[in-house]
């Protein structure tokens, strides 16, 4: 890896920058100011650089860190948090960034990789559509891809879901079905992303924020890939909605749900305990359970019918948004009408 050009800027530029920093940040900065011209190497651009390429001006202010549940977050150090010394909007800033590694879906194993390019093509053809996050690419000099992207306020799905203290049954009776059709929505845009022969390629519970403006759900991250050999040309989409299956199950059943919390929570019989069967499990996370009628046995037989079709003993997965989108839909049709003024 190239070393990143971090450059030290004279009396006259400094002081031209500094009284902007600390107006759209917050944040002082003593002169002089270090600026950075060219993304080749994230690990040296830290807190209080400014970014200037292709005529844009961008404040570095931190890293941003990714959640981990149960355990510490941990630094994404080619994201960086900062501002647009333009426009004054908080921004999140993503650097070239390679890894590679193996996902397992039944029996499938699938190659993942990053791509800078591919997050930047979705970027580009969702520009101004809400239900994605919204930014541009900057190219430096050497064509290293920085992503510029817009700060989304509001709450992961994932963060507000585990919020909730009601009991599941009212939540399955009050709000399950207004969520499930914002998430009907967020489907519709991934089924967008495949009719242009792209992907999402890392939808998760923590990768849909819910907007704290406008209480709509938009997709972030966008720079995972998969290299699916059992169908190169439509087997990204497949990826995508596999992995679908996971928000369902966090979100029909109000948390993750896992085999270990209903032995050890004490909420369970164990005549429920001892019905459970391994095929019960997500076929992405064994340790989740899909067949979530065994604990809560009010959940419609439709919308449990679509969970267990994630699960390790599905006996045929979901190929297609439009056949989830299908039966997630008439699955909705039968559930409580909820309050749908509650569901953010």
């Amino acid at each position: 890896m190239n070393e990143t050009r971090v450059l030290t800027l004279g009396d006259q530029e400094s002081h031209r920058l500094i009284p902007r920093i600390k107006e759209v940040s917050g944040i002082a900065v003593k002169p002089p100011v270090e600026v950075v011209i060219d993304g080749a190497d994230y690990m040296r651009v830290r807190r209080g650089h400014v970014i200037i390429v292709d005529g844009n001006e961008i404040f570095v202010s931190g890293e941003v860190y990714e959640p981990r549940f149960g355990m510490e977050d941990q630094p994404k150090y080619w994201v960086k948090r900062g501002y647009d010394l333009d426009t004054g909007h908080p921004v999140i800033i993503k650097f070239e960034f390679y890894e590679e590694f193996e996902a397992r879906f039944g029996s499938y194993r699938i190659p993942c990789f990053r791509s800078p390019n591919k997050e930047s093509e979705v970027l580009e053809l969702m520009e101004g559509d809400s239900r994605f996050a919204h930014g541009r690419t900057l190219l430096d000099e050497e064509g290293n891809n920085i992503r510029v992207i817009d700060f989304i306020r509001g709450k992961s799905l994932f963060h507000r879901i585990l919020e909730m203290t009601m009991p599941h049954e009212e939540y399955y009776h009050t709000l399950l079905a207004p969520i499930l059709t914002k998430l009907i929505a967020s489907l519709e845009a991934i089924e967008l992303l495949h009719d242009n022969d792209l992907c999402h390629g890392d939808i998760r519970n923590d990768h849909i924020l819910v907007d704290e403006q406008t209480g709509g759900f938009r997709w972030i991250d966008f720079d995972l890939t998969q290299d699916v050999m059992f169908d190169p040309h439509r087997g990204f989409a497949a990826f995508d909605v596999w992995s679908f299956g996971n928000v369902l199950q966090l979100v029909a059943g109000m948390g993750p749900t896992t085999f270990h919390d209903i032995h050890t929570s004490g909420e369970f019989s164990s005549t429920v305990i001892a019905g459970l069967k391994p095929t019960d499990a997500g076929a992405f996370h064994h340790h989740r359970l899909m067949n979530l009628k065994m604990v809560h046995p009010y959940i419609s037989e439709r919308l449990n019918a679509v969970l267990v079709r994630f699960s390790v003993g599905a006996e045929d997965y979901y190929w297609t948004v439009e056949e989830l989108k299908s039966d997630l839909g008439d699955a909705i049709s039968d559930l409580p009408r909820g309050k749908p003024e509650m569901a953010w």
